[in-house]
């Protein structure tokens, strides 16, 4: 049976994750699985706060809810709490776990039938642009983490 992941393992998964993602995001082929990593990363990071402060796991992937069972709000001013929950809803609108099992053509349709209205032209650009979203969120979002990590 394999051993209880404690806050610090989460904490330390979330960076190597991040760093993961960096890598990743160096070859354009790469960028579903680097969706999948950049929200693995900030699942991870609040996991690690949700582990340290209340003990309590949840099985579900849903960063908002996450974000709130963390309680790393509290350690947040209002400027910064606005921004994180701006932040969260932005990753958590991209990110799900069944990104694991997307392959690029699959994204390509569930992305272009999402936005059938907004007449896109370029559907490769239009995924650069919208998995930019959540690379910056994560890099934001672990930053934060690690600045208020006690």
């Amino acid at each position: 049976m394999m051993e209880k992941f404690t806050h610090t393992d989460y904490f330390l998964a979330s960076i190597s994750r991040q760093k993961d993602l960096k890598h990743l995001l160096k070859n354009n082929d790469s960028i579903i699985f680097a969706t999948y990593c950049a929200g693995v990363s900030i699942e991870c990071m609040f996991r690690a706060y949700i582990a340290k402060y209340t003990n309590e796991f949840d099985s579900k992937h849903n960063l908002e809810r996450l974000y709130h069972k963390s309680l790393i709000g509290q350690q947040l001013n209002v400027s910064e709490k606005q921004k994180m929950t701006i932040l969260v809803k932005q990753a958590n609108k991209i990110w799900n776990n069944n990104l694991r099992y997307t392959s690029e053509k699959r994204m390509k349709r569930i992305i272009a039938h999402e936005n059938v209205k907004k007449k896109i032209t370029d559907v490769n650009k239009y995924i650069s642009n919208y998995q930019s979203e959540i690379f910056k969120s994560t890099d934001k979002i672990i930053k934060t983490g690690i600045l208020k990590w006690t």
